[in-house]
């Protein structure tokens, strides 16, 4: 069988000797030494003696064979290349004024906010990474507004799905035009404040499900268009006020580009702004299920409209999912600035390379800019010298940093003996080494807490009244394990710190961001003979799922580790761009880099399974519900892109599934019941547009996968269960 270390060089054992061997050849030697010993058996107490001797010699053999591994690790330690260190949790906090209060409160960044601790675990801290104004009013009520054919349209109350703790996110189908005479019927979110402000109100958006963008060459188009409004007394919502996008002052600034990615809209109602009731409105009624709403709030409306052009059919319709929106919140994370000076030492003003070490490590890396340690300050004697990432040659006030063990390393320059060949000045006798200040990660999955469980300000705030998560923190990772570092090694110096190759570019992406769990590079593809069909011709460029596969063009995908609650991982705006931004520094110039997100494949699978009546009647469950539960269960866990799989490391883009593993992770015990039947199917594509390559006909045995799609687990999913 051919292994994925044939034709390497593997590090020998330097004793391949086992317990056993060693056993066999003391006994072959008794009787060349002691020809009085005749019995051999294990019941001996000589030959116990042997055994345990044997034992002792088979841990040292052990030890032994380790040294080529420890060599190893000396070589890459060498080399430079270190394990990948945590990365902290982020968060976004919501703050709250004292209902007295009526002018903006300033937050500033560096605010602690923390989770109750108890007697055995101190709380966990988090620090925002920016300034925030919080206004004196809060987002009370969000609506979803549909309009049917008929004139009244209707509302349904999502506050608690999307911005009251604990946010569950929320689905927004927004419907196709009927014809290509007829525009799409819109959909609106009505947002509901209490308070009225001239100040810029920033909502804070994120989405679980973009809206769908047309991609033609380097253009995006976002297939859905986005307007915004606000109430100004006693009209109908048909009636209210638009907010202007362009001009010299735009009331509206939409860095999500009409909800194709995650971000911030920021908001500027005029003074006109009025309060209403729903209960008043004559052309908006409560849907079924719902309550009338009587209390006077400040609306803002949000228009969406589906611009997919119809052809001789009905145009498809678009789902965009939200996760929340988020009003007079900040960015926080578990990664804490130290609260005054560090002394690091002084120099003797003449070793070459002085090292020294910073007290918390590891330093947090910025996201998305190409200085991201640069919240670092060293002095020497008072005086701030620079960063930078190689000495050059001659003297400099500079310095080097490992961030992930915090070493700080000066060059070999003496002023008073210049010698040639030698790069960065070495500090001045006696001089004192100061790191004014640093931010440094303060722990990783450790700061993965729930929404709601960040609910304390460090050091009271005047008139801020409370703070809050309304989602739980997401993007944290524990520090590499050395076996992942061992394996990367290898990858990283075959890539050199270049990307020319969809290998050299999975490994810089991987490296780019610790938060990154799973990378896949398309390279180029044109379709050939056998892929001809009548929408294109040979040697025309793959276009599937609005990725353009023509020569020069590197589509990057990326899926981040979100825990096992996300059951669909979706990059950050940030991650993309960081991701993106070290990619850049590193790609061909010719190549046209694109780093996206994942493209997922909803698979729906339907089970039923029998139950033996006697497993309830013993007691080994409580109901057929039980045994319908553990297999539900173990569904979404095997379908889960991060930690699915028969072997529980996840899938891989274009990665196929098949009905026999699927049998084997959802099984139940066989003395609680057996499975009657079981099939499974792709579901529409979760993105858009959702155009396929031709595949085999469906099939219950296996669901193809294309190359740059990845399963994630069906919503329309059934488990039925049966006692027998």
């Amino acid at each position: 069988m051919l292994t994925s270390n044939r034709g390497r060089i593997q590090p020998p054992d330097l004793d391949d000797r086992t317990w056993q061997d060693l056993v066999d050849q003391a006994v072959a030697l008794i009787p060349r030494y002691a020809p009085q010993w005749t019995d051999f058996s294990p019941g001996d107490p000589g030959r116990t003696l042997i055994e345990l001797f044997a034992w002792l010699v088979e841990g040292l053999t052990y030890r032994l064979n380790r040294v080529p591994e420890k060599n190893y690790i000396a070589f890459l330690n060498l080399l430079g290349i270190t394990r990948d260190p945590a990365v902290p949790a982020h968060t976004f906090l919501t703050f709250k004024t004292q209902s007295s209060v009526t002018t903006p409160v300033l937050v500033p960044a560096r605010t602690h906010a923390q989770t109750q601790g108890t007697e055995t675990e101190a709380p966990i801290v988090f620090e925002t990474d920016e300034d925030i104004n919080v206004l004196p009013s809060n987002l009370q009520t969000v609506l979803l507004v549909a309009k049917p054919t008929t004139a009244v349209a209707t509302y349904t109350d999502i506050t608690n799905s999307l911005a009251n703790a604990v946010v569950s996110g929320y689905p927004v189908t927004l419907p196709g035009a009927a014809n290509s005479t007829t525009s799409a019927t819109p959909v609106q979110l009505f947002l509901g404040f209490d308070k009225p402000t001239t100040q810029p109100i920033q909502l804070r958006i994120q989405l679980s499900q973009p809206a769908p963008v047309t991609i033609s060459g380097t253009t995006t188009q976002p297939q859905v268009t986005a307007s915004w409004a606000f109430s100004t007394g006693t009209n109908e919502p048909s009636s209210w006020t638009a907010l202007t996008t362009t001009g010299a002052t735009p009331q509206v600034a939409d860095n999500t580009n009409a909800l194709v990615h995650d971000g911030v809209i920021s908001l500027t109602i005029p003074a006109t702004w009025g309060s209403q009731a729903p209960s008043a409105w004559a052309t908006v009624d409560p849907s079924p299920g719902n309550s009338e709403i009587q209390n006077a709030l400040f609306w803002i409306s949000i228009t969406l409209i589906n611009v997919i052009p119809a052809t001789t059919t009905q145009a498809p319709s678009i789902q965009i999912g939200f996760n929340y929106i988020l009003f007079n919140a900040v960015s926080a994370r578990n990664a804490l600035t130290i609260t005054s000076p560090e002394t690091l030492g002084q120099s003797d003003g003449t070793t070459p390379f002085q090292i020294f070490q910073l007290k918390n490590r590891p330093l947090f890396k910025r996201p998305g800019t190409d200085t991201p340690y640069d919240h670092l300050t060293i002095q020497v004697n008072g005086a701030t010298w620079t960063q930078v990432d190689d000495f050059l040659p001659g003297p400099g006030n500079v310095y080097r940093l490992n961030p992930v063990t915090g070493e700080i390393n000066f060059g070999n320059y003496n002023t008073t003996q210049a010698q040639p060949g030698t790069h960065g000045t070495i500090p001045p006798t006696g001089a004192q080494i100061t790191a004014t200040t640093y931010r440094y990660v303060a722990g990783g999955t450790s700061g993965s807490v729930g929404a709601g469980k960040i609910n304390a300000l460090s050091v009271p705030i005047s008139n801020i009244a409370s703070v809050t998560n309304l989602a739980a923190s997401f993007d944290a990772a524990d520090e590499e394990s050395i076996d992942d570092t061992l394996q990367r090694a290898p990858l990283e110096l075959k890539s050199r710190d270049r990307a020319i190759t969809a290998e050299d570019y999975e490994v810089l992406a991987s490296e780019a961001s610790n938060e990154v769990a799973i990378v896949r590079c398309l390279p180029p593809h044109l379709h050939d003979d056998r892929e001809a069909h009548g929408a294109w011709n040979v040697g025309d460029p793959w276009t599937f799922a609005g990725i353009n596969r023509a020569p020069g063009n590197v589509n990057v995908i990326i899926v981040p580790n979100q825990g096992t609650g996300i059951p669909r991982p979706t990059p950050s705006k940030d991650l993309l761009q960081e991701v993106q931004a070290y990619l850049d520094k590193r790609r061909t110039l010719t190549s046209a880099l694109r780093v996206s997100g994942p493209y997922y494949l909803p698979v729906a699978v339907t089970v039923s399974v029998s139950v033996w009546s006697r497993a309830i009647t013993q007691g080994l469950i409580n109901s057929e519900d039980d045994v319908k539960t553990d297999m539900q269960n173990k569904l979404q866990n095997y379908l889960h892109p991060i930690y699915g799989g028969l072997d529980r490391n996840g899938w891989q883009v274009g990665q196929s599934v098949f009905i026999a593993d699927l049998f084997k992770a959802i099984m139940p015990d066989e003395n609680l019941g057996f499975i009657t039947s079981l099939t499974m199917v792709a579901e529409t594509p979760a993105y858009t547009p959702s155009t396929r390559p031709t595949q085999p006909p469906a099939s219950q045995v296996w669901v193809n996968v294309a190359e740059y799609e990845l399963v994630c687990y069906g919503t329309s999913s059934a488990i039925t269960a049966t006692r027998i």
